[in-house]
């Protein structure tokens, strides 16, 4: 479970200050038929608690923004070499 922490809490430096990565992992977990609260994930990722189920969500989460980020900024660039 350190392993993830670890993970989590270099991640979240990554991110904006304020985001909404709390909330879409709260979504992904519920699509999955799991119910957290926001203020459970964010104790999670905050190092409070250990949960895998939430760490993957996060993760995963975190992945999806990244690959979307790349697609927009390989459309600009294209867009601005047009």
């Amino acid at each position: 479970m350190e392993q993830f922490a670890k993970i989590i809490s270099e991640l979240r430096a990554t991110l904006p200050k304020r985001n909404d990565f709390a909330k879409r992992t709260v979504d992904l977990l519920a699509l999955q038929g799991k119910t957290y609260s926001k203020q459970q994930v964010y104790n999670i990722l905050n190092g409070r608690y250990h949960n895998t189920d939430v760490a993957e969500a996060f993760i995963s989460v975190v992945e999806a923004e990244k690959e979307r980020v790349a697609a927009l900024e390989a459309r600009a660039t294209k867009a601005t070499a047009a």
